[in-house]
């Protein structure tokens, strides 16, 4: 099943990440630990790692803010229905 990828909480006080540009691609095949975007948080501009492996289905957030816990990206089987997946989550 396709894994929501969803904003992480980055730092103590941290509300909502602002999405400064995607290292990947949707279609990209994606190993845990490969950086997936850059992303400015309260403190700091920081690298967003995957945890999962498998195929970038989908990016919810191009650019700008967005809430921690934010879906922001799905990452499942190649041709697999991310929209369900977030239908889902």
């Amino acid at each position: 099943m396709a894994e929501i990828i969803r904003m992480p909480l980055m730092s103590d006080t941290m509300e909502e990440g602002n999405i400064v540009g995607w290292l990947k691609e949707v279609g990209d095949t994606i190993t845990a630990g490969d950086t997936l975007a850059e992303v400015e948080t309260d403190k700091a501009t920081m690298e967003l790692d995957t945890y999962v492996d498998g195929v970038l289905l989908h990016i919810a957030v191009k650019e700008g803010p967005v809430p921690v816990d934010g879906i922001i990206a799905v990452i499942g089987k190649k041709g697999e229905d991310w929209k369900a997946a977030i239908a889902a989550a």
